[in-house]
């Protein structure tokens, strides 16, 4: 696509880049921001897998692709995150941070098998510290403390008065 009839985008970018020793004005920042929209847009768009993600973020660099994948919005991270690994629960992209972390995740690559735990059997108490009888109503249990006592069943307009 071209606007005004010069050169398609991407022919653009190309000759911008091939010649930019002729424009000393651009600045280093300002090249970072033009690949920060294009990384933006691919995090965006829909067709993109781990792989081509891992490629971008080594074209661009890290601190361009994670400051533009920090910026997605909650639903655009959710999005992306559910593209990436349609089985993810609710719960792993609720949030933006969540979403942005799970996928971090994802392009981090396949997590470490977990270690086995072994777990050691449960050894009783010593005869002492068990007590035999449970504590009848209205006795105290342990050292000084009361017994639990009942909610108030009443919970209506009056309990919130303040004067």
């Amino acid at each position: 696509m071209s606007f005004g009839g010069g050169a398609p985008g991407f022919k653009a970018i190309q000759a911008l880049v091939a010649a930019h020793s002729d424009f000393p004005a651009i600045a280093d920042k300002d090249w970072a921001t033009a690949s920060g929209l294009i990384a933006k847009k691919v995090l965006t768009s829909a067709g993109q897998s781990a792989e081509t993600l891992r490629a971008l973020r080594a074209a661009c660099g890290d601190n361009i692709f994670d400051t533009q994948l920090k910026s997605l919005s909650h639903h655009q991270a959710k999005q992306l995150a559910r593209r990436l690994d349609p089985k993810v629960a609710d719960f792993d992209v609720s949030t933006a941070r969540a979403a942005i972390a799970h996928v971090a995740a994802l392009l981090a690559g396949p997590a470490a098998p977990p270690a086995e735990v072994v777990e050691a059997p449960l050894e009783p108490l010593p005869a002492e510290t068990v007590s035999q009888d449970p504590p009848s109503e209205g006795e105290t249990v342990g050292d000084d403390t009361p017994p639990p006592s009942s909610p108030n069943p009443y919970f209506g307009r009056k309990s919130f008065r303040t004067g």
